[in-house]
């Protein structure tokens, strides 16, 4: 016999997933942060690159960031969805 799920049946996330998801939220607004900075604010750096270089691999962060920010809410969808099966 099947019986439905109490909220209480759920497993609660453990610390060491809740610290990942925070982590992984955080490093993505470090790499948006950090491309755009180098973009807009590269001069103040000193940098000795072209300014095409500079928006290269600006751009390149901030992608990456963005690439990291979905993983970070498709996993979390994935496990919650995983616990309402």
């Amino acid at each position: 016999m099947i019986r439905p799920r109490r909220d209480d049946d759920t497993p609660k996330q453990s610390l060491f997933g809740k610290f990942a998801r925070i982590f992984g939220i955080i490093m993505t607004l470090l790499y948006v942060a950090m491309g755009i900075f180098i973009m807009f604010a590269g001069d103040s750096l000193n940098l000795d690159m072209p300014e095409s270089m500079k928006y290269a691999l600006g751009g390149i962060l901030i992608l990456y960031g963005i690439v990291r920010f979905v993983r970070v809410y498709n996993s979390t969808r994935s496990n919650k969805n995983r616990y309402e099966d």
